[in-house]
Formats: structure tokens, C-alpha cells, sequence
């Protein structure tokens, strides 16, 4: 059976006896109190003949009440009802009609309204009467009838729609999907139709149409790398772009002798700012709106200045003050990606200098770096990434001569170890809008950690450290800052500084 039939009548199913028992339930309780408002209409009924019983003064005068009262009803087209005087033992005192007293249909639905007269023995008895409820019950079978039917319609519709609904908003588009996918299989990723139907599955679609692309994308990208391993490149530029803007950065009417002591004076403060949170703890208030301060201003601070461990250590002072759970989590976390980080770098460097003189290629330098707690947990909490997600956690750099070598130690790495495709970048061919030129690959180790790899020439690791292409020419939302003659102006942190000790005579 289709996936649709299945899915609308299980549901149909429990919906129908869900339905089914609490409607049925509401439908027993209505007729039961329909029969009870006809036995106590009954009841009703026999009080006026109840007084003219106690005031009759002979029995005569009783059957001849009871033959009025009988009549009456069959008058009125009431003539299943049947009245009798009893007394207190339940004989048959007095009927309306001569000869034996009826008896009462098993199912008939009867009443009684006791009366008090001398005629009777022992001055007490009861007028009964009783009336064929066949039609009553006729009525009731009717009900249920109709409740079954009700409810072999809803049943029916709740089935039909679902199947409808899945067709239309699940198969439909699911099989659109597959198809897809399976051009995908064939080669062609990025021509993936994004389908009607619920907007799960067009996201879904749309999910699988950017990994298309991605892949296309990144196979473009290192068919030109190995393409341009072997062809000819266009010059790099050299770094004296980098030092020109550097000279253009100082600050007019500054001197060098200034501007360095502007900068060791704040160095000195967030160094002093850091120590302050290393050795307090979360629960101090103080600490608490310094940690903020510092997660919100100091640590572009540090970042302006070029200090890039200083900065890092200064995110994990206030990530620890701020955040002590989750410090903790990720402390823990990171601990446990490997038994002993030292001799995990060492091997890791030894593979990949082994991998690059296989090449031929001999790296000016190779470095590496352990991306601190708090941008760990940055990364996760933007993203929604688990810890061992985040591949650039170990971080090696190789520094090369010229572009032709980056391509070269490129193809070696990727020939030597396990890379993740999805993970390459070529900022070389298409640098970031700032300037940023670099290649970025990741590679998993033989324990399965992924590490990412970024290879760059001299040149364009100057660029990206200390030209426009660092890190803090950067806007907090990821802009790039144009105006250069604000951005690389002196910090209003550093000017307050450096003025407030020049008035104290200090630097002057």
C-alpha cells in the first residue's frame, strides 16, 4: 500500500475512534435523559387523576376517573397508554376497562404517583401507567443509525483529504526532489527545480540546490588550481603597498615617537585590563561590567593594534566572567579533541613539511595556531555547529615565495591527505572584497580531526596582517569600513589615554 493510503488511514482510524467514542458517549447520555424526561412527563400527568382518586368516594367514581383519563389519551392519539389503581401490595384495584388488567411490555416505560384514599386497604396505594415505547426506541435506533453514518463520512473525508494533502504537498514534491538528486548523481548539481508544495520541501530543495552549487563551485575552483599549478601566473604584489598605506595610516601632526607611545600606553592598559579578569571571578559585579566592557570595545582594541594573542586572551578573560557555563562546556569540550595537543602539532607539522618536499617546495615558514575558547563558542552559537564541526579549531599557515609555490603545496597536500572538497577556498583567484588573498583547505588527520590549512605568500600574509586586509578594518557586522581616515585614526580609548599621562608629564 502507497506511503499516502498508509499515512491517511492510520490517521483516519484513530481519528474516527477518538470521534467515534466520545460523540457515541454524548449520544447514550442524551438518549437516556430523553427516556427520563418522558417517564417524569408521565409522572406529571397522573397527578390531576391522583387527587380525584383521593376524593372519590366510591370505586365506581375511581374507574369511571380512569376511564376519562383513558379516553382522553386515545383521543389524542396516545393509545399505547395504559393507567391502573394499585394498592400497596401491587394488586390491581380499579382499571379503566372491564376484564383483566393488561399487562405491561417488557421495554414499556412506566411511572408511578402514590395516592392515599380509604377505598384502598390499608388507606395507601399507587396509580401506575405505563406507555409502549416502541416508537421511542425506533427514534433511537434512527440516531444511531445516523451516527454511524456521520461518522463513516468524517472517517471517509479525513482519509481522502490526507491523501490528498500528501500527494500534493509531500509525494509531488518529494519526487521532484529525487529526480533531482538523481541528475545530481549524474553530474549536473546545480540544476535542481525547486518544487511546489510544503515549504519544508521547497527548503529542503533549496538546501540541496546550494550544495549542488557548492560543489560545482569548489570542483571550478580546484580544476583552476591545478590548472594554475602548471601555467604561468601574473605577478604578486609586493608589500610596499602595505608599508605606503601603513605611512598614510599615522595620524596628521603625529610623530612616529607619538604614535608608538600611544600604542605601548594602551597595550599596557588592556594588558592590565586582562589581569584584572584573570584573577576575579564570575560572581563579582565589578568584574561583570568590566568583562562586558571588554568583550564589546577591548578586544578591537587589541585587534587595531596587531596584538592578536593579546586580543584572544582578552575574549576568553571576559567569555569566562560572562559565561562561566558555557566556558566550562567548551573548556572541557576542547580538552577532549586530542590526548596531547603538543605532540598532535609536532605530527602534524612533520606530515605536511614531509608532503611539501615531496613537492619540491620549501616553505619560508610554517605556522600554527589553537583557536581560543570564546571563539570557539562564538563560531558555535552563529553557525549552530557542535564543537567537532568547527574545523579550523587547529590552524596551520604556510608562508611561500610566490603564487606559483601556493598552488604547488596546494596539489601536494590535497594528493597527500584526506581534504574535505566543500572546505576549499581560493581567495587567490578571487580575493575577498578588503583585499584578503590566501588558499584555505581542510584536511583530516589519520585520527579523524579536521584541521584547516592556509597557504599564502609573504606578500599576502603582510597584506592580511598588517594592510587592508586586517582583520579589524572590519565593521561588527562584517562590512568592510571605506572610510579609511576614521577607521585608522587613533581609538578614542588610546587618544584619552596617552592625553591624560601627557598632562601628568609623563611621555611629553
Amino acid at each position: 500500500m502507497p506511503l499516502g493510503w498508509r499515512l491517511g488511514l492510520t490517521t483516519s482510524v484513530i481519528v474516527t475512534l477518538v470521534l467515534g467514542v466520545l460523540t457515541g458517549v454524548v449520544q447514550k447520555r442524551e438518549i437516556e435523559r430523553g427516556g427520563e424526561d418522558r417517564r417524569l412527563l408521565l409522572e406529571q400527568t397522573l397527578a390531576p387523576l391522583a387527587a380525584d382518586v383521593e376524593e372519590a368516594p366510591d370505586l365506581a367514581t375511581v374507574q369511571s376517573r380512569l376511564s376519562h383519563f383513558q379516553v382522553a389519551h386515545f383521543t389524542r392519539g396516545h393509545g399505547s397508554v395504559r393507567v391502573l389503581l394499585l394498592d400497596a401490595t401491587g394488586n390491581v384495584v380499579a382499571t379503566p376497562l372491564t376484564g383483566p388488567a393488561p399487562k405491561p411490555p417488557k421495554d414499556a416505560l412506566t411511572a408511578r404517583v402514590p395516592v392515599r384514599s380509604r377505598l384502598l386497604p390499608g388507606q395507601q396505594g399507587a396509580l401506575e401507567i405505563w406507555q409502549d415505547e416502541t416508537r421511542f426506541r425506533d427514534m433511537a435506533a434512527r440516531r444511531w443509525r445516523q451516527w454511524l453514518l456521520s461518522l463513516g463520512v468524517a472517517a471517509l473525508c479525513i482519509l481522502v483529504s490526507l491523501y490528498l494533502a500528501y500527494v500534493f504537498l509531500i509525494e509531488r514534491p518529494l519526487r521532484r526532489l529525487l529526480e533531482g538528486v538523481k541528475q545530481m548523481e549524474q553530474g549536473y548539481w546545480s540544476g535542481l527545480e525547486i518544487p511546489r508544495g510544503a515549504w519544508e520541501m521547497r527548503w529542503l530543495a533549496y538546501r540541496f540546490r546550494n550544495l549542488g552549487t557548492q560543489l560545482e563551485e569548489t570542483v571550478r575552483r580546484l580544476v583552476e588550481a591545478e590548472r594554475r599549478t602548471f601555467a604561468g601566473l601574473r605577478p604578486v604584489p609586493t608589500a610596499a603597498p602595505v608599508e605606503r598605506r601603513d605611512a598614510e595610516r599615522a595620524v596628521p601632526g603625529a610623530s612616529l615617537q607619538e604614535e608608538a607611545f600611544r600604542k605601548r600606553i594602551l597595550r599596557r592598559y588592556l594588558v592590565a585590563r586582562c589581569r584584572f579578569l584573570e584573577t576575579r571571578e564570575p560572581s563579582d559585579a565589578a568584574a561583570r561590567a568590566a568583562a562586558y566592557e571588554v568583550w564589546e570595545r577591548d578586544v578591537h582594541e587589541a585587534q587595531r593594534l596587531g596584538e592578536s594573542p593579546l586580543k584572544s586572551r582578552l575574549e576568553d578573560a571576559a567569555f569566562r566572567i560572562l559565561e562561566p557555563d558555557a566556558y566550562a562546556d567548551v573548556s572541557r569540550r576542547a580538552a577532549g579533541l586530542t590526548s596531547s595537543r603538543r605532540k598532535w602539532i609536532r605530527d602534524r607539522e612533520a606530515e605536511l613539511k614531509s608532503a611539501l618536499a615531496d613537492a619540491g617546495v620549501k616553505p619560508r615558514a610554517l605556522q600554527h595556531r589553537i583557536k581560543h575558547l570564546a571563539g570557539i563558542w562564538r563560531k558555535m552559537k552563529s553557525k549552530g555547529l557542535a564543537i567537532e564541526q568547527i574545523h579550523d579549531i587547529f590552524a596551520f599557515r604556510i608562508l611561500l615565495e610566490s603564487e606559483e609555490e601556493c598552488y604547488m603545496a596546494l596539489s601536494a597536500l590535497h594528493h597527500r591527505f584526506e581534504a574535505l572538497l566543500l572546505r576549499f577556498k581560493d581567495y587567490i583567484a578571487e580575493p575577498k572584497e578588503n583585499g584578503y588573498q590566501s588558499l584555505h583547505t581542510c584536511i583530516r588527520a589519520p585520527g579523524g580531526l579536521v584541521y584547516e590549512v592556509q597557504i599564502r605568500t609573504v606578500a599576502m600574509h603582510a597584506q592580511a596582517e598588517g594592510g587592508g586586509a586586517a582583520h579589524w578594518k572590519y565593521k561588527k557586522d562584517g562590512t568592510v569600513d571605506t572610510d579609511t581616515s576614521e577607521d585608522d585614526a587613533p581609538s578614542g580609548v588610546l587618544l584619552s589615554l596617552s592625553d591624560a599621562l601627557r598632562r601628568r608629564g609623563i611621555g611629553s
